[in-house]
């Protein structure tokens, strides 16, 4: 579901297709500025609050564990209630993987700095090579 929005948003900010063969118009600098000083903190902020949010849902989860374990119900009761540590360790390396290939994609984008379709392009394909390498990290997990 994230990958979907953030390619919908890549998509919506690209702009639609002409129908015709007419000349897409170019990007003014006031559409720009304003992705620059509005879309993009606000889509850094939500990231942000979204991996605050995780971050306080993991030690929640501790401590309740803690309090399950200090009540010492039944083994099997424990176990459906809790989830594994490997899957929060899961989340986190997740959450590092695209939080890093994202922050690598805007430097590039800051570094090639005319900002336009190759400024997403660049985005994409970072986000994309993060979900890969979480995915390559889960395979060899696997093994």
């Amino acid at each position: 579901m994230k990958s979907f929005l953030l390619l919908l948003l890549c998509c919506l900010a690209a702009g639609g297709a002409a129908a015709q063969s007419t000349p897409v118009p170019a990007l003014d600098m006031n559409t720009l500025e304003f992705w620059r000083r509005v879309v993009f903190p606000a889509f850094a902020l939500f990231l942000l609050g979204y991996f605050i949010i995780a971050a306080i849902k993991m030690i929640l989860n501790y401590l309740l564990k803690r309090q399950i374990v200090a009540a010492a119900p039944a083994a099997s009761i424990v176990e459906r209630l809790l989830p594994s540590p490997q899957d929060e360790q899961n989340k986190v390396v997740k959450w590092i993987a695209l939080l890093t290939s994202s922050g690598a994609g805007l430097a590039l984008c800051n570094y090639y700095l005319p900002l336009g379709i190759h400024s997403l392009i660049i985005l994409l394909f970072s986000t994309a090579l993060g979900f890969l390498a979480y995915y390559l990290f889960l395979s060899r997990r696997a093994k």
